[in-house]
């Protein structure tokens, strides 16, 4: 004995093969009412026909249904009044057709009804859905006005920001060229700073050999002479000794002042990789500006530092040559003094040789006598 499932099953299968026989719904729908009621003995209803079919519209199966039932009530009725059959047999069929057709109108109805509800039910969904589907499309169209809206003052915000953006380019180009014009007065600085170096070196080496020469040359002086040459060279070695200072001092200022070139320099590419992302940040460019400024500042007056310590050191050497003049006038009076001295000494001499000559011969006279 065949299960409901199995029943099920097979019912599915045959409803398969109806499609491809009955491509037209109403004969579709016939075909299978004439299946389930005389091949698996169930009573068809619209709702039953509409889940295993699932074609045309909610209409379509109480439509086949009633077409279905009507022909079979046909069917029945040639059948009662055919000749050939007793009277008893045409009354007890026609009364088993009545009670049939009775039954099945009853639960037709009943499947009508219940149809009818289902489809009111589903009718009512589908108007909510409706109202929620065009409150939700007005939410959206309002929504895409105020994005609109949004979008348009977007638009004027980066318009604003672009020509803000073009307005700091303009300005840190400004800035850039100031920069290099410092960088090359910078560089005009240490290059006179140099050329006054070389100079002042010069004039030191030719001080120097000036120095040995008078050395040199007054070699052989007395005691009194090499100790003033000795203090000049004393006074010489602790101005030699500040020079060298001022030179490191000078070298050492250079060399931070290139670190601090190098510094700028690094200061300036990061500020050129940050123009892309400006975005309204001026003050803090304004600010960046007025430091670099300060800072150039601050080297011109380093600057002007190192030309007062230069002047001062002209000045200290105008004074060492003055004082090696002063010592050579010294050692030339006393050279002159001794020149003088050793002329007299000589003189003394050759006055003591003439006089002894003249003395023997008065004592050789007095002796005669």
């Amino acid at each position: 004995m065949d299960t409901p499932a199995q029943n099920e099953r097979m019912l599915l299968a045959d409803i398969e093969t109806l499609r491809e026989q009955f491509p037209q719904t109403q004969d579709l729908y016939r075909e299978v009412c004439i299946a389930m009621f005389f091949r698996y003995g169930v009573t068809p209803t619209a709702n039953k026909l509409y889940q295993l079919v699932r074609k045309g519209s909610m209409s379509a199966p109480a439509e086949a249904l009633n077409r279905f039932w009507e022909d079979l009530r046909e069917k029945s009725r040639v059948r009662i009044e055919h000749p050939d059959l007793p009277e008893a047999l045409k009354q007890a069929t026609a009364e088993m057709a009545i009670s049939l057709w009775m039954t099945a109108m009853g639960q037709a109805q009943e499947s009508l009804t219940t149809y009818r509800s289902e489809v009111a039910e589903q009718l009512v969904e589908a108007k909510a859905a409706k109202e929620a589907a065009e409150m939700s499309e007005q939410a959206a169209n309002k929504a895409m006005e105020a994005n609109l809206l949004k979008l348009k003052s977007t638009e004027t915000i980066i318009q604003d920001l672009e020509h803000r953006i073009t307005a700091l380019q303009t300005k840190n180009e400004g800035l850039a060229s100031q920069l290099d014009a410092g960088k090359a007065e910078i560089i005009n600085y240490q290059s006179q700073l140099k050329e006054r170096s070389l100079e002042f070196t010069l004039e030191l080496e030719k001080q120097r050999q000036v120095s040995q020469m008078t050395e040199e040359r007054f070699n052989a002086s007395e005691k009194r002479a090499l100790m003033e040459i000795d203090r000049e060279r004393q006074q010489s070695g602790k101005l030699q000794k500040e020079l060298d200072q001022a030179r490191s001092l000078m070298a050492e200022l250079i060399k931070n002042h290139q670190k601090e070139l190098l510094i700028k320099h690094d200061d300036i590419g990061s500020l050129r990789q940050e123009i892309g992302s400006l975005q309204g940040n001026l003050s803090a460019l304004n600010e960046s500006r007025d430091l670099m400024l300060k800072e150039l500042s601050s080297e011109r007056g380093r600057l002007e530092i190192l030309q007062s310590h230069l002047s001062s050191i002209k000045t200290e050497r105008e004074e060492v040559q003055k004082q090696l003049h002063i010592a050579a006038d010294k050692i030339i009076s006393l050279h002159a003094e001794l020149v003088a001295e050793r002329a007299a000494r000589q003189a003394e001499k050759q006055l003591e040789l003439q006089i002894k000559p003249t003395t023997a011969a008065v004592s050789e006279h007095e002796n005669a006598d």
